[in-house]
C-alpha cells in the first residue's frame, strides 16, 4: 500500500511540473510627484501642505502659470505699409481660414473681395498674434435665445495680445490697422492638421508704440511692425486646473474637496462644484464667476484653507502665535491668506494685531483684514498710507483700500495725497481714488477709446496706460504753453498760437487721403485739447475733432511735452503682457514706475514666444467660422 501511494505521489509531481505557476504580480506603489513642495509650519494642515497645481499645460508647480498662445492674423485698415510677401505655406493657410470664416462672399460685408486679394492687398498684413493667458481662465457662456450675445455677463476672461508683422514679409507699419478676429492656440504656432484646439479669439484696433512720430519710419527707434491690442482677446473654453496630490489618498482627496467647496460653494452661473474629485491623486478645479477677474487670489486662498476647521478662532490664534513669534515676509504672507481662508470669525484675532508694533505682523493683520472688507481696519489703513514711513507699506495699504467696500472715509482721507510730493503716491492715491469712483474726480469715455481722468492737484501729471483699459490721467492745471509752433509726424500735425485769439491754439492735421483741415480757437486745455484730437465729428455731435486713434493722441501729447509745452511731469504705466498674472512675488513688493526716456538695462528678458520657423503642415482640419467685421 505504501509502495502504491509513493507512486501516485510521484506521478503527480511528475504531470504537475508541465503546468505554469502564476508568476509573482507587482505590488501597486505610489506615484512620484515631479514636483516636491516645501511646507513650512505655517502652512501644516492647509491644502497647499498636500498638493501641487496642474495646470492647462499638465506641469506642476506652486503657483498658477500663464499659458502660451500664438496664430496667424490677418490686419486691415494699413495706409499702402502692408506686404503680400508671406511664404507659401502660410499664405496658403490664410487664404483657406478666410475662406471658411465668409471672405469673398456679399453677406459677410466684404462683397466679392476675395481672400486672395484680401492679402495682395498693400493695406492687408498677415501678422503672428500671441498672447499669455492666465491659468484657470473662463470661458464665454453661450448666450440665451433672449440675451444678448455681446452681453459682458457671458464674456470669457479677457486679455492683451501682442501682434507683429510676418518676419519674411516686407510690411514697413501697422500704425491705424485692425487685427480681424483670429484664433488662438496652445503651443507651437503652426498650420493645418497639426494645430492645438483653439481656446481664444483676438481682435481689435492695435496700439503701436505712441512716443515717436509715426512717420519716422526710418528715422527714430521705434518698431512699428509691432503693437498690440489692448484687452482685445477673450478665452473661449474654460481652462483645467488640478490640484494633484503629492500623496494620492482617497480619504485625503475627498476632504481637500469638501474644504474648498465649503469657503467656495458652487454659484449661481457656476458649470459645477469649484472642487471636484477625479481619482486618490487629482481634483478638478473650477473658478468661480465671482472669482473669474481675479483668478490669482482665488488660488491664493484656495491652496490656504485649512482642511479640518472645528473652531476657525482656535486656528486663527495659532497662525498669530506663529507669525508673533517668526516675523518673517514668508510667514506674514502664508498668515494673510490662511486668515482670509478662514473667513469671518478670524476678524477678532486679526483686529489684535492691527496697532502691533512691529511692521511684518501689523501689515500682515491689516491685508487680511482688509481682504475680509473689515471696517475696523480702515482708519488705520488710512492713517499707515499719509504716514512717514516706507514707500512700499504705504502703496500697500492704498492697494489694501482700493478694494474696500463703499466708505466716504476712505475717499475723505486719500483726497489730500493727491497733493503729496512723492509721485509714486500721487499716481496710486489718483488710481484708488478712480477705481473708487470718487465724485472729485471726473471721468470721462472718449468716443470709446479711451477713458480720460482729471483730477485736481498742485501738481501737474500725465500719466497713460499701456494695457487693459486704455486710459489717460490728468493731474492738475495743465495748459498748452504759448508761444508755439510745433510740427509732428511729417508735418501731417501742425500746432500754433491763434493769430485770431489769444487764448486759443490753432491746429492743423493733414489727412492720410491728403485732405487738409484747419481748425482754430481750440482751447489751450490740456483735456479740452485731448477731446479733441479724439473726437469724430458727426451730425449728432458736429462740434470739430480729428477722430484720432488712442496711439496717435498720446503721440501728440508726447510731443508737445517732449518739446517743452507741457509743464507736467509725464509718467508711463509699465507693460505687463508678459507678466500675465496680477502678482508672483511677496504682498509688499514694488515695482518703481520708470521716468518716460529712461531706458533700464534688462537683465531677464523673457524670450520670444516663438522661436525658429514655424511647423507647416498639409491643410486638411475643419475650424469653426467666425464672423469678421472690423
Amino acid at each position: 500500500m505504501q509502495k502504491i501511494l509513493l507512486l501516485l505521489i510521484l506521478v503527480f509531481a511528475t504531470g504537475c511540473s508541465s503546468v505554469e505557476r502564476l508568476r509573482d504580480q507587482k505590488r501597486a506603489t505610489r506615484s512620484d510627484s515631479r514636483y516636491i513642495g516645501e511646507v513650512p509650519n505655517m502652512l501644516k494642515g492647509t491644502v497647499k501642505h498636500h498638493v501641487a497645481l496642474m495646470g492647462f499645460d499638465s506641469t506642476y508647480s506652486d503657483k498658477v502659470k500663464p499659458s502660451v498662445s500664438a496664430g496667424y492674423g490677418l490686419v486691415i485698415g494699413l495706409q499702402g505699409t502692408g506686404s503680400s510677401e508671406i511664404p507659401p505655406q502660410v499664405r496658403a493657410h490664410m487664404i483657406a481660414d478666410l475662406a471658411r470664416r465668409g471672405v469673398g462672399q456679399s453677406t459677410q460685408g466684404y462683397g466679392k473681395l476675395t481672400p486672395k486679394q484680401l492679402i495682395n492687398s498693400e493695406d492687408t498684413a498677415v501678422v503672428i498674434v500671441e498672447a499669455i493667458i492666465p491659468q484657470a481662465a473662463t470661458g464665454r457662456k453661450p448666450a440665451r435665445s433672449n440675451v444678448n450675445p455681446d452681453h459682458h455677463s457671458l464674456r470669457g476672461t479677457t486679455f492683451d495680445v501682442h501682434v507683429f508683422a510676418e518676419p519674411s514679409s516686407s510690411t514697413s507699419s501697422l500704425e491705424g490697422g485692425f487685427l480681424l478676429p483670429t484664433y488662438l492656440r496652445l503651443g507651437q504656432l503652426t498650420t493645418g492638421k497639426g494645430q492645438a484646439r483653439e481656446v481664444a479669439v483676438a481682435s481689435g484696433p492695435l496700439f503701436i508704440n505712441p512716443f515717436a512720430d509715426p512717420e519716422a519710419l526710418d528715422n527714430d527707434y521705434v518698431d512699428r511692425t509691432s503693437g498690440r491690442v489692448l484687452d482685445g482677446g477673450e478665452v473661449m473654453i474654460n481652462m483645467p486646473m488640478r490640484l494633484v496630490l503629492l500623496d494620492p489618498s482617497h480619504a485625503r482627496a475627498s476632504n481637500i474637496q469638501t474644504a474648498i467647496n465649503r469657503v467656495f460653494p458652487e454659484e449661481l452661473g457656476q458649470d459645477g462644484p469649484t472642487a471636484r474629485g477625479i481619482n486618490d491623486e487629482q481634483i478638478e478645479i473650477r473658478v468661480p464667476p465671482s472669482w473669474k477677474d481675479d483668478v490669482a487670489t482665488f488660488v491664493e486662498i484656495l491652496t490656504h484653507i485649512t482642511l479640518r476647521v472645528q473652531n476657525p478662532e482656535t486656528i486663527a490664534l495659532q497662525i498669530k502665535r506663529m507669525l508673533v513669534r517668526d516675523p518673517s515676509p514668508r510667514n506674514a504672507d502664508a498668515a494673510i491668506w490662511r486668515w482670509r481662508a478662514l473667513g469671518d470669525r478670524a476678524l477678532p484675532i486679526i483686529r489684535q494685531l492691527y496697532e502691533y508694533p512691529d511692521e511684518i505682523p501689523r501689515l500682515a493683520a491689516l491685508r487680511a483684514g482688509g481682504g475680509l472688507k473689515d471696517p475696523i481696519s480702515v482708519p488705520h489703513l488710512i492713517e499707515m498710507a499719509n504716514a512717514d514711513i516706507g514707500l512700499a507699506s504705504r502703496l500697500d495699504a492704498l492697494d489694501i483700500l482700493e478694494g474696500m467696500p463703499r466708505d466716504f472715509r476712505i475717499e475723505v482721507g486719500l483726497r489730500p495725497l493727491l497733493n503729496v510730493s512723492d509721485l509714486e503716491i500721487r499716481l496710486k492715491a489718483t488710481e484708488t481714488l478712480v477705481k473708487r469712483d470718487d465724485p472729485t474726480v471726473d471721468k470721462y469715455t472718449v468716443q470709446d477709446k479711451f477713458d480720460l481722468i482729471v483730477v485736481e492737484s498742485d501738481y501737474n501729471t500725465i500719466y497713460v496706460t499701456q494695457t487693459g483699459i486704455p486710459r489717460i490721467i490728468l493731474s492738475g492745471d495743465i495748459s498748452i504753453e504759448r508761444p508755439l509752433t510745433m510740427q509732428t509726424w511729417g508735418s501731417d500735425l501742425v500746432i500754433k498760437e491763434s493769430t485770431t485769439n489769444a487764448n486759443a491754439v490753432e491746429v492743423r492735421h493733414r489727412n492720410k487721403d491728403g485732405k487738409s483741415s484747419i481748425h482754430d480757437n481750440i482751447s489751450p486745455s490740456l483735456p479740452t485739447f485731448t477731446m479733441f484730437l479724439a473726437h469724430k465729428s458727426t451730425p449728432e455731435a458736429p462740434v470739430p475733432g480729428l477722430d484720432l486713434t488712442y496711439s496717435r493722441i498720446i503721440g501728440a501729447i508726447h510731443s508737445l511735452w517732449r518739446q517743452q509745452y507741457l509743464n507736467a511731469d509725464f509718467k508711463v504705466e509699465q507693460d505687463r503682457l508678459l507678466a500675465a498674472i496680477k502678482r508672483l512675488t511677496s504682498e509688499t513688493t514694488y515695482t518703481q514706475r520708470p521716468e518716460f526716456g529712461e531706458e533700464e538695462e534688462d537683465t531677464d528678458k523673457a524670450p520670444r514666444f516663438i522661436e525658429g520657423p514655424p511647423v507647416v503642415q498639409p491643410e486638411t482640419e475643419e475650424q469653426k467660422p467666425i464672423t469678421i467685421s472690423p
